[in-house]
């Protein structure tokens, strides 16, 4: 217990959980049934529980954001590193919005950019320096958890994602990384991985090798993410379109 107050830039080195330890293993299991228990009951609710749904996952997002701060404040242990400024942090605001208003816009950026980028974080944390028992590991486990599930239960409630939104998604995205590369110059953070990217993350791979223009990497991991999810999701619209076809042929 005297290592669960901890955060990363203050942990001792040496008794962190590591990448695919029992522990990681533990939150990816953990992770995998609480997605298909939430699609499960989505699916069967009426739309009255749905909404109350969405609101609590939302709820969940910035209490858990909340709690960051107040374990980091009062422990003298906060730096600017824990503005809401990450990719993940700014997705937050996003499922808010949609859920306030459900522009389409806010669906597509959650299953394009958000769904992917937290699911990535699960399986290649950055975070594994902390031990199993910590805080502050456990609510980067669990925040990134709730970004990945608001969007599958929008895919588990019909919502059919449209590449023709991609370009101006770019866009934003281009546009944030603009703003985060000068709050970055400001602040001496890494919001998007600007500045580098951290270990455990797959564009470090990528940073050993090409050096400042792994930022390029995000392009590359982009397109190849984006082609399987909208790809799968051009698929099953062909195959849906194919069955309604062979039933009215049936009669």
């Amino acid at each position: 217990m005297p290592n669960f107050l901890y955060a990363e830039k203050t942990v001792p080195p040496g008794i962190g959980m590591g990448s695919y330890s029992a522990g990681h293993i533990f939150w990816i299991l953990l992770s995998a049934l609480a997605i298909w228990g939430a699609i499960s009951y989505y699916k069967k609710a009426d739309w009255d529980k749905r909404r109350k749904m969405l609101r609590t996952i939302v709820i969940a997002m910035f209490a858990d954001e909340a709690l960051k701060w107040f374990v980091t404040i009062p422990t003298g242990q906060w730096n600017w590193a824990y503005l809401p400024l990450h990719l993940c942090s700014v997705s937050m605001f996003v499922a808010l919005l949609h859920y306030k208003t459900g522009n389409p816009m806010t669906k597509e950026f959650l299953f394009a950019v958000s769904l992917p980028g937290a699911a990535m974080a699960l399986l290649f944390p950055n975070w594994t320096s902390l031990p199993f028992l910590n805080i502050m590991c456990m609510h980067s486990f669990s925040i990134h958890l709730l970004i990945v599930i608001y969007p599958c239960l929008l895919l588990a409630g019909g919502f059919i994602p449209d590449i023709r939104h991609l370009p101006r998604l770019v866009l934003y995205l281009l546009l944030g990384s603009a703003a985060a590369f000068a709050v970055n110059s400001m602040l001496g953070t890494n919001f998007f991985f600007m500045n580098g990217a951290d270990e455990g993350n797959p564009l470090s791979m990528l940073e050993k090798l090409a050096g400042p223009w792994y930022r390029l990497g995000f392009l590359l991991i982009a397109l190849i993410l984006w082609s399987a999810m909208y790809g799968s999701v051009y698929l099953i619209k062909r195959e849906n379109s194919s069955c309604k076809i062979r039933e009215k042929e049936n009669g």
